[in-house]
C-alpha cells in the first residue's frame, strides 16, 4: 500500500531523520578517531564488542572461503550464477568507452577512464543475510576491472562467504559498522585501504560514510 504524506507530515519526518544522522555521527566519531590512530587493535576491539567476533584476524581465511562455497546448496549456486550472468552483462553495457577527437591539424583530445585500484562492498547479515548485496557491489567491480575487491560483513552467513568467493572477492571481512567503514577509508595492517566503499547499512555505518567522505569515495548515504 503507498501512503501520500501531507507535505509537513513529510517535512516532520526528514527532520526526525536528520536529528537521529547527528545523533549517529556524534556516537561514530571518535571510533572513527581511533580506527585510525589504532589501526587493527582497534578494530579488533570494536569487532569484539559490536560484532560478536572471537577471533585474533577479521580477515577469514581462504579456507573458510573455499569450505563455504563448496557447502552452497546446488540451486543456490544455480540462481547466484543466473544473477552474476546479469548483472555482469548490464555492467559491461555502462562500461564508459575512451574518447577521442581531432579538432585542429596536429590537435588530438583524448578521455581514458581507468578502474579503481581497490574497492570495498559492505554486506548487512545477521537475521537477514543479503548474498545478492555481494552480486550486485562484487560483480561491477569485476567487470570494471577492479584490481582489489574488498568485502566485510559483520556476522558472516555462508551464503555471503560463499557467494564472495565464487564471485571473485579478493579478501572478505568479519567485521561491520562504523569500525569497518573506517578500516577501509583508512587502511590497517590487516585490512587493505580502499578507494571506494559501497554498500548498505544501518544508521552508524551511514553517519561513518557521511563523515568519511572526503577521506575515501562512497556511493551514497542510505
Amino acid at each position: 500500500m503507498v501512503r501520500i504524506l501531507p507535505s509537513r507530515e513529510a517535512g516532520r519526518m526528514l527532520k526526525r531523520r536528520a536529528a537521529r544522522l547527528d545523533e549517529a555521527e556524534a556516537v561514530v566519531k571518535p571510533i572513527l578517531e581511533d580506527v585510525r590512530r589504532r589501526g587493527d587493535a582497534a578494530v579488533l576491539e570494536y569487532a569484539k564488542r559490536f560484532d560478536g567476533f572471537d577471533g585474533r584476524s577479521v580477515r577469514v581465511s581462504g579456507r573458510e572461503l573455499e569450505a563455504a562455497a563448496r557447502g552452497l546448496a546446488r540451486e543456490f549456486r544455480q540462481a547466484l550464477r543466473v544473477s552474476e550472468k546479469n548483472v555482469a552483462a548490464f555492467a559491461r553495457m555502462q562500461l564508459p568507452q575512451p574518447r577521442r577527437i581531432a579538432p585542429a591539424p596536429g590537435l588530438k583530445l583524448s578521455q581514458i577512464v581507468r578502474p579503481l585500484d581497490a574497492a570495498a562492498a559492505y554486506i548487512p547479515s545477521g537475521r537477514y543475510p543479503l548474498p545478492s548485496t555481494v552480486v550486485m557491489t562484487v560483480v561491477p567491480a569485476r567487470v570494471a576491472g577492479v584490481e582489489t575487491i574488498l568485502v566485510c560483513t559483520p556476522k558472516p552467513a555462508p551464503e555471503i562467504l560463499g557467494a564472495a568467493q565464487l564471485l571473485g572477492a579478493t579478501h572478505v571481512f568479519q567485521m561491520g559498522g562504523a569500525h569497518a567503514i573506517a578500516a577501509f577509508a583508512y587502511g590497517t595492517k590487516t585490512v587493505p585501504r580502499a578507494d571506494r566503499i559501497v554498500g548498505p547499512g544501518n544508521i552508524y555505518v551511514a553517519a561513518a560514510k557521511k563523515l568519511l567522505a572526503g577521506e575515501v569515495g562512497i556511493d551514497f548515504i542510505a
